[in-house]
Parts: C-alpha cells; structure tokens; sequence
C-alpha cells in the first residue's frame, strides 16, 4: 500500500526545537490545513475562523499529575476561490476514507469522502458538483473503472445531529461503490478537480494482515513471559511470574458495607506466610498488569471461531514462539488465558480467576520490575464453574488440550456443584483520623445461583467429553427458567458464548435450551443490519441517532468489531451471504473507512492511533506505541478533563465536536477513551478478523519496525 511520503505533505521538524512540529496538506485544490503541535504558534493561529484543536495524548504522560500537558494538534482550514499554490493532485487527500488494509475480493467494497472543518467552516463541500469518480489500477495507471450520471459520488444518509443539535460526523459525506470489482491488486479512486485517495488493496488475505496485528496485542499483554525477537520489535522481560495464594473472591457476591476490592487485597492477603505461586499465562488486562475473569472470554472467542471455520488456522501464522508445535496458532494464545488458572487451581479443584494487586501502577512503572504485589483469588463455586466451561472448550479443540485440561475441568465442576455457598469476613483499615486508623468489618456472601450460562456450557462440553449424564443433572426440571434466563441476560456476555458448541453440535437437550439464545442473537444482528443500512453514511454497525442506546459510546461499546460478532454468529447459524457481507463492512469502518479516517488499532494501516493510555510503552525506551492496541476511542459526551485542558472550560465550545469524531484522548486523564481491555477491544478484533480469513493460511511477514518518532506517523497527525 502506498504510502503518502513526509516531505510531499511538508512535515518538518525544527532540529533547534525537536518538541515542536508541523505540516500542510491540501484536502482539494481549494481547501487547505496546516497542522502543528505548537501552542505558542496556536495562539496565533486561533483567531482564524477555519480553527480547531484537538487532543492527541500528553506531552509527557511521566510528568506530575498536577503539571500534565496536553499534546494538541492544532488545526486551522483555510478555503480559497481559487486553487492553492502548493496543492497536487497526486498526492493522496484526507477526504478519501478507505480500508487501509485491503477490501475483500468478493466482499461489498465502498470508498467515502467528506471532512470536518471546525465550527465555522462545517461540512467539506466540493468546489463544483462532482458528476463523475474512476478507479485506477496504481500500478497501471489505467482506469478500471468509471462512475457518471446517477453513480456518481452521492451523499447516501445525511448526517444528523443528537437530541441537543450536536452532529454526528459534522459532514456531507458521499460514497463510492466499487463491488463490481473483484480483481486482486492495488488501486485508488479519483475524482476531478477534487482529488485521490491513497493506495489501497484488494486481496483475499487482507483479513490476515489485520488478524495478525489484533492477535500481536494479545500477544504483546501476556503476563509472565519475555516478549523477544523476533517475534516483536517492542521487547519487554518476563513479569508477574510469582503471586500468592489470596483470601479474596473474584469479583462476585455481595459486599457489605461496599468497599473497594485492592483494600481487601490489601489488608486481608497472607503476604508473608500464604503459599506462593510461580505462574505464567494469562494476559495484562490494560494499561496495568492485573489478570482478570472476564478474560475467558478471549479463551471462548478464539476458540469459537476456530470451531467454526478450523480451515482458516494453523500452525506458524503468527508471530509467536509457539508457532512450529503443530498446534494452529489461535488455539495456542487461547491456552495462554488458562496456563495460569490450571497452575493455581487447588487441590480441591476450585480455581480462582482473578489476579490483582493493591491499587493502580503508576505511570513510570515497569511491569518486569514492577514492586507491587500480587495475588491470586480464591476459588468460588462461580470462578470454578467459569474455568471449567472454558477449559473443556479448548479440551473440545484439540487432543493436547483434551488430555492437559479435561481432568482438571471436571475437578473444577465438581467444586462448582458440591461446595457450599461461602461467607467470609475481612477486616480493612480505614484512616479515622491523622494519626491513627481503624479496623472495619466488610461482610462477602457468595451467590447461592450458579450461573446458567456457565452451567450450560461446561455441562454441553464434559457430557460429550466423557459422555456423563451426571453433568445434565442440575438442569432437571429447571430448564425453562435456565433457557428464559440465559436468553434475557445474553447481552451480557459474548455473542459467541456457545457458538464453539454449536459448532461442534449440540446435545439434543442442550440445543432445546439455547434455542431462545439463538433467537434473541439473531434478532440483535438483524436490528445491527438495519444500522449499517440506514443510521449513518459511513455503515457504522451502532444505534442509530434516534435510538435510545445511541449514547452509551464509551469503553469500546460502539467499536465495529464488538458488534460484528452478533453478525459473526448470524452467518454461521443460517449461512446467509448478507451477514458475511455486514461484516466485511464493519472491519471496513475498523480500518479507515470512518468519520476521522484512521485505523482503530495501533499498528494497523497507514494511519492509526499514536497515543493512549498504554503503560509499558511509557516506558520501554521505543518511540512508537506498542502494536496490536484498540483503544476504546468515542465517548459520545466529550470527556471533562478534554473540556479543562483543551477548551479552555469551555462547555460550550467543546460541544460542537461531532460525536464521531470525539476522541478526547488524554491518556490516564480519559480512560473511557483513551485505555482500552484485551477482552472488550483486542479479542473481539482478533476473533471477528479470524471468521473473514482466506483459509490458504500465509506465513507472517516479518516485522515492521518502530518508528522513530511517532511524529514520524500519519496517526499523529489525524484530522479532526
């Protein structure tokens, strides 16, 4: 893919003053932007009308909390009658948002153009009306194909605005369909006396490419083993390797009064005299380095879609040191999220699922040599049941895994089943006054319901592993209330929950009891369908402006890739064309094709995220942020901390940002935005650009290297 060179689009750095940059780029023949990182030059340039800011991080996210610095990119649009001196026509234009990564041969295939100019200037408006687009082979130069009359570039769905006038893209936004062209190669489209795209791929293995940089974030947060070469350019030593054995629960039942869980860790852990543990496995949860429950979801997904499409993973197609055991890669990141859980389940066969330390690591703490102390929960009915329905997926997989995990699965059942309820007891230290503290009881109770979902799949799994009745015992008489259930509460867990059973069939009783599931899962990816039908211009799989959950943005919840696991599940359960091709067009907003015109994973495309919330690339001493990350991004509302720092307070101002385009990124100032999960972003990702593999299972390339400066990156530049 072509990439657009730094001195054509006049990026310079001032050798005298490395801290400030800036560059100029024309959008048309009569729209320009200068960009820089500047503030004294923003003083200035803020009093232009075509003015906007926008936050890309912290200057220095090492420095005291009380002097954070926002890095702003400052922008100013200028507009011209007539066209600017400096503009040309071969260098590629930010109006043109495509898959950076490569379209689908076979897959729809649509190009979009508009841009945001600020408050003042609104939506980009071509100079004339464009009567006519060409798609252009770049290797060639030959037009492959031509578009006039009516399927010339059109605005599909116009932008609309919340119920408080704010708009949604900011744009007049008008796409480009290409469907009609199936033929592997590198093209760009163009339009006359507006401009180009960049360069742009159509190929069967451009999901490869994007599945290989979403399963290297999963890869660069395992916790408990050096990342090397060559399996990465950004290295980091082993960490976390010993914990111990703690007392507190993993994040379920009922506290009383409500206290924060790193207090009970904290003053209830036998630090000193408790049993210690020497485990790797499992992944950092985020920016810091606790290892939780919720990320058996990643084991579930990454298994799922192998079950589902196994022709389309094996051994040796990612970058990871288990990629020459005969095992499909995929399967092997997916034991990686119980490596640790098997190793620290007790002899009873309970398994605690949660590792976690006495509060958040600090910027500046590395996690190889990170002081802060770890443990491991203990086991509860629910923790255990949770392992023992993911352990025996994977045991489902593979014979490996069958003989590693399906004793220790049914172990952790029985725990599940048999043991009592718990109550414990935990004393806390409060500070009562300045010099001395006090001693508070907090009261746990375990839930006393297992729950159905868990219970469903581990029993589905070791009834066909072993062949055991027993493991359909609790449902006998309560499967009714176990199907209504799991139905009403499916938004809550993965769409993908009992997609690896499915596809491996379901026992006949279990298959009864999913069926209400099945159908809630669908009537979901329909309703998605209708989104990226009729709710915005750029297809965006999410509620559309008048729906009521159209506001809940925030930690990841409108990434396409989240979303297109529903669509994932739909294709698999009717084979439909149509859901495969929705979700073709989610991972085409996922990589470019959206309102800011950038990738939403580090590492992934031309232009990408630069800067978020990511504590080990503080600190590993390379320039550019770690691959393979997706950061939670839109927040729908725009972060107060974005309004203090970077608008000056001013609500009112900062109220104009178009909902799209609302990455108020100031690292540990907008977590909502700025952080992200292995389980809420990167694993959906991963197993959503699995299912959309070409099955001829490539070799990785080889690495790309960091960048040396991360100004060096389009990302860094993103336009608002």
């Amino acid at each position: 893919m072509k990439q657009v060179p730094i001195a054509v689009i006049a990026f310079a750095v001032s050798a005298a003053v490395a801290a400030a940059a800036s560059r100029t780029i024309y959008l048309d023949p009569y729209t320009q932007a200068f960009q820089t990182d500047d503030p004294g030059a923003a003083k200035t340039l803020s009093d232009e009308p075509g003015y906007w800011p926008v936050p890309n991080g912290l200057v220095d996210p090492l420095a005291d909390p009380k002097h954070l610095k926002p890095r702003i990119i400052h922008t100013v649009f200028r507009r011209s009658e007539t066209p600017f001196e400096g503009y040309d026509p071969e260098v590629p234009s930010s109006l043109f948002k495509v898959n950076q990564v490569g379209y689908l041969p076979d897959a729809p295939k649509f190009a979009y153009i508009g841009a945001w100019l600020g408050p003042n200037f609104e939506a980009w408006k071509p100079h004339a009306p464009m009567e006519s687009w060409e798609l252009v082979d770049a290797a060639t130069g030959e037009t492959v194909l031509r578009r006039d009359g009516d399927a010339a570039p059109r605005v599909r769905v116009p932008d609309d605005v919340s119920k408080d006038g704010v708009p949604f893209t900011g744009e007049e936004t008008y796409e480009l369909d290409f469907s009609s062209v199936t033929n592997e190669g590198v093209y760009f489209v163009r339009i006359p006396d507006v401009g180009r795209s960049m360069d742009f791929r159509i190929a069967a293995h451009a999901a490869e490419d994007a599945f290989r940089v979403h399963m290297s974030g999963l890869y660069q947060k395992r916790c408990g083993i050096a990342k090397e070469e060559p399996y990465t350019h950004w290295t980091a030593g082993v960490c976390h390797a010993s914990v111990v054995r703690g007392t507190f629960p993993p994040d379920e039942g009922h506290l009383s009064p409500k206290t924060r869980w790193f207090d009970i860790i904290r003053d209830n852990t036998p630090w000193e005299t408790g049993e210690h543990l020497h485990i790797d496995g499992g992944w950092h949860d985020a920016a810091d380095y606790d290892r939780r429950p919720m990320h058996l979801a990643i084991v579930n997904d990454l298994c799922a879609v192998y079950l589902m499409r196994p022709e389309n993973f094996s051994d040796g197609q990612l970058s990871i040191p288990e990629n020459a055991n005969g095992i499909p890669d995929i399967l092997d990141e997916a034991e990686w999220g119980l490596r640790h859980l098997i190793e620290g389940q007790q002899h009873d066969g309970g398994v605690g699922t949660w590792i976690e330390t006495t509060g958040h690591p600090v910027p500046g703490n590395v996690a190889e040599s990170d002081e802060m102390r770890y443990a491991l929960s203990m086991a509860t009915r629910r923790s255990s049941l949770m392992y023992a329905a993911h352990a025996s997926l994977l045991a489902r997989c593979r014979p490996e895994f069958r003989d590693k995990y399906l004793d220790s699965a049914i172990r952790a059942w029985d725990f599940a089943i048999h043991e009592q309820p718990k109550a414990e007891i935990y004393g806390v230290k409060r500070r009562h006054h300045r010099f001395f503290t006090k001693t508070e009881i907090v009261h746990w109770d375990e839930d006393h319901e297992l729950p159905p979902q868990y219970l469903v799949k581990a029993a589905c799994n070791l009834l066909v592993l072993t062949g055991d009745q027993r493991f359909l015992k609790p449902f006998y008489g309560h499967e009714k209330e176990l199907a209504k259930t799991i139905s009403n509460d499916g938004w809550k867990f993965s769409p993908l929950l009992f997609a690896g059973e499915k596809a491996l069939g379901y026992p006949k009783a279990i298959g009864e009891l999913l069926a209400p599931w099945e159908k809630s899962r669908m009537n979901t990816a329909k309703d998605i369908m209708r989104q990226i039908e009729t709710a915005y211009a750029y297809r965006a799989p999410w509620w559309g402006p008048r729906q009521g959950w159209v506001h809940t943005m925030g930690y990841g919840h409108a990434h396409p890739l989240v979303r297109a696991q529903y669509l994932v599940f739909a294709h698999f359960h009717t084979g439909d064309r149509k859901y495969l091709d929705a979700i073709s067009i989610a991972n085409d907003f996922h990589n470019g094709c959206n309102p800011q015109g950038t990738t939403l994973t580090s590492g992934l495309g031309t232009v990408y995220p630069v800067a978020f919330l990511d504590l080990p690339s503080y600190v590993d001493g390379i320039a550019e942020y770690v691959p393979g990350i997706t950061p939670y991004r839109w927040t729908f509302t725009v972060p107060q901390k974005a309004i203090e720092l970077v608008f000056g307070g001013n609500k009112a101002l900062a109220a104009q940002w178009p909902i799209w385009r609302r990455w108020g990124n100031l690292e540990n100032q907008t977590v909502g935005a700025s952080e992200y999960t292995v389980w809420e972003t990167i694993g959906p990702a991963a197993s959503v650009t699995g299912y959309l593999l070409d099955p001829s299972g490539q070799p990785p390339p080889e690495q790309r290297r960091p960048a040396a400066d991360i100004r060096d990156l389009l990302g860094y530049w993103a336009m608002p």
